[in-house]
């Protein structure tokens, strides 16, 4: 019983005093038979009773001492126990149904027929000399018989007296392998004439050690009885798996709600590395953990959560397939998927994504990178429910039933959830982080594009904003790669992108820039160029190699400047735009420059 009643454990193996006494009984089946066949008229009827006596006293009551030791310690001990205990038991019942098949039923069949002959009324293995002529009659009777049906007639009228002879001594070698109970299946259908198809793996005792094995769970799964402790199981189960989650969720709402929102990304599981709870630089470091995988955070959507929900749900499938009746067992992997459903949707990941929402909506803070993680999970999470259903629960469940649909309907609508809940989540996302981008820029002070001759630190690393807008900008790419897949990762990126040339474009038509500022204004294009380049999208690179050009408006000389607008990529922009950005020279309003290019 050691780590039965842990979920996390897997289910252990039966147990050996049950799997020790099914090994006696085959045993005591096997070698009883030798003697009750040699013993009784009708070693069918004292078979049985042996069979009944033992599974109504010996094994029942031990089941019963066994499980109800279980029930006291857990339901879920109960379950596993009563599950292993089953298995055990129908493995039982299988060796001795092929016991029955191939030994008993030929044997017995061997017998009747002799009687019906007159051939052997003292019983299979107490046959006298004497009646050894009548059984090798019969014997050759039933070969011949076997050989017609064959169409083999011509090798029937070829049979002489030196080959009937054979034929009864090979005959009585046949019975006394039968009258000894080992003889195989296919030697007793040659001597009794029935092919190995016509039924050979069903023996007389067939239903009834089947109806044993019924009777000694009956009480258990009879009506609902299963059902109902797989069902209260499960929830307890599934309660207990989101515990975490629901305490540090409950911790959150309780307290003030910028913590609330903070404490999302403060508890980590799985062995991942320490974080640090906040917002600001420490987000980039604290994005990956230990090998460049994501952390996994227990205030939000886990992997490791989603597989323990999904194990425990995979047991329950196995034990409702092994326990219950076949013609149920597609309502019982309904029923138990519709909790598991349920409870992954409405109690787990759709308020935790929720909570990711709510966190992303005060712009005067910086949007936790860490948020690209839980896109990741969650949709990892919703692969995982896929594979778990196309492997777990549709083997179960006939493709063409009703149950099917429903169950495939009910899958969808919580995808497609989670699905609208990601998109909402990355549009916001995205639109947070430019949002912060353009607060940055907003730091941008008016003298940043007219330094001093002797400012080399301006010269050689740029302004402020802008070695914060690309730190920035890594840090978006980072996160973005190790949590998103090919497709989603060029979308958002491709947004942050487009969405930061607007914004440039309109920034730097705010600022004086002289002619030392342009050199300034080179240098911070050139970082930012430099970091939408790590995107890898060609799109962006163009776009961000014409805003280059444009920063070259502020250091050319007045007159190279035709040239350069005229004849290079600038030349395709609109000319309103262009006259803004050479207003913005500090020699464009003084020398009349801009109305040159009207």
């Amino acid at each position: 019983m050691e780590g039965i009643s842990d979920i996390s454990h897997l289910p252990p193996a039966p147990d050996r005093w049950l799997a020790q006494l099914y090994a006696d009984t085959r045993d005591v089946m096997f070698k009883d038979w030798a003697v009750i066949s040699k013993v009784f008229p009708r070693p069918i009827d004292v078979m049985q009773q042996l069979l009944k006596r033992v599974f109504e006293q010996t094994i029942q009551s031990y089941l019963e001492t066994l499980l109800g030791r279980a029930e006291r310690q857990s339901n879920l001990a109960f379950l596993r126990v009563l599950s292993s205990s089953h298995i055990e038991t129908r493995k039982l019942i299988e060796d001795l149904q092929r016991f029955d098949a191939e030994t008993v039923t030929p044997a017995v069949t061997v017998l009747e027929s002799a009687r019906r002959s007159g051939n052997v009324p003292q019983g299979l293995l107490d046959m006298p000399s004497s009646a050894q002529t009548s059984s090798a009659q019969f014997s050759r009777s039933r070969a011949k018989k076997a050989i017609s049906r064959r169409g083999r007639d011509a090798e029937q009228s070829a049979i002489d007296d030196d080959d009937d002879l054979d034929d009864e001594a090979a005959a009585r070698d046949r019975l006394g392998e039968a009258k000894s109970g080992v003889s195989s299946a296919v030697a007793i259908a040659a001597l009794i004439g029935r092919s190995e198809g016509d039924n050979a793996g069903v023996g007389l005792l067939h239903g009834f050690l089947n109806r044993c094995c019924d009777d000694l769970f009956e009480s258990y799964v009879a009506g609902s009885n299963y059902m109902r402790a797989e069902q209260a199981h499960l929830k307890e189960a599934f309660r207990q798996t989101l515990a975490p989650f629901a305490r540090s969720r409950a911790e959150r709402h309780n307290s003030s709600r910028g913590n609330a929102l903070l404490g999302i990304f403060t508890s980590v599981t799985g062995g991942a590395n320490t974080a640090t709870s906040g917002n600001g630089a420490g987000s980039a470091g604290n994005a990956s953990a230990a090998g460049g995988q994501p952390a996994e955070f227990e205030g939000t959507v886990t992997a490791t959560t989603a597989r323990m929900l999904l194990q425990v749900h995979a047991e329950a499938i196995a034990r409702g397939v092994e326990l219950e009746n076949d013609g149920l067992v597609a309502e019982c992997v309904s029923s138990l998927t519709s909790i598991l459903l349920s409870t992954l949707g409405d109690e787990y990941m759709f308020p935790a994504l929720e909570d990711v929402l709510e966190s992303l909506q005060d712009l005067r803070q910086e949007p936790d990178l860490r948020t690209f993680g839980v896109i990741r999970v969650a949709n990892i999470a919703v692969r995982l429910v896929q594979m778990h259903f196309q492997r777990a629960i549709v083997p179960f469940v006939g493709a063409s039933s009703y149950v099917y649909r429903d169950m495939v309907a009910e899958k969808n609508q919580f995808m497609s959830r989670v699905e609208m809940s990601l998109n909402l989540i990355s549009n916001k996302l995205v639109g947070a982080c430019t949002q912060w981008i353009l607060g940055i820029l907003g730091k941008q002070r008016k003298g940043d594009f007219r330094p001093a001759d002797d400012d080399y630190t301006a010269f050689e690393m740029g302004t402020q904003p802008c070695r914060q807008c690309a730190d920035y900008l890594h840090r978006i790419e980072r996160a973005c790669r190790q949590s998103m897949g090919a497709e989603n990762q060029e979308r958002v990126l491709t947004d942050v992108g487009n969405t930061l040339y607007r914004m440039l474009m309109e920034h730097l038509r705010k600022f004086v820039v002289s002619v030392a500022g342009g050199l300034v204004l080179v240098k911070d294009v050139s970082k930012y160029r430099e970091a939408i380049g790590s995107f890898g999208i060609p799109a962006l690179n163009e776009k961000f190699s014409i805003l280059q050009d444009i920063s070259n408006i502020f250091v050319v000389q007045p007159a190279a400047l035709k040239s350069l607008l005229d004849e290079g990529p600038l030349a395709r922009l609109d000319r309103a735009t262009v006259q803004g950005f050479v207003q913005m020279r500090e020699d464009g309003r003084t020398s009349g420059l801009a109305r040159q290019f009207l």
